[in-house]
């Protein structure tokens, strides 16, 4: 497969989930300024915290490593700092799911 039908999957597929996150959290919020419960409230920042971690990855991959010059392809401990905070703005989210239906 080549690079260049490689990184539009990447950038599609992430698209999607951004669009997709997006739209869950549009409706979360929606929820909550229509019922005014607290927990919809909370339920909005995790959607908007998940959302944003799987997005991290396509963000630094077409813009910030292209223009630094490590072409589209992270690795070593560079990769690592990549997944760790993506993994804690979705653990973050999905932590706000928990505590808004713990306190609902």
């Amino acid at each position: 497969m080549s690079q260049q039908l490689e990184i539009w999957l990447f950038a599609v597929t992430n698209l999607l989930t951004l669009v997709l996150g997006s739209v869950l959290t549009v409706l979360a919020y929606r929820a909550y300024l229509r019922e005014d419960l607290h927990a919809f409230r909370i339920v909005t920042a995790g959607f908007a915290l998940i959302t944003l971690g799987t997005f991290v990855e396509l963000v630094y991959e077409l813009s910030v490593n292209e223009v630094l010059g490590g072409g589209f392809t992270a690795f070593g401990a560079e990769l690592f700092l990549l997944r760790t905070v993506e993994g804690i703005l979705i653990a973050l989210g999905f932590g706000l799911f928990i505590y808004s239906l713990n306190n609902v």
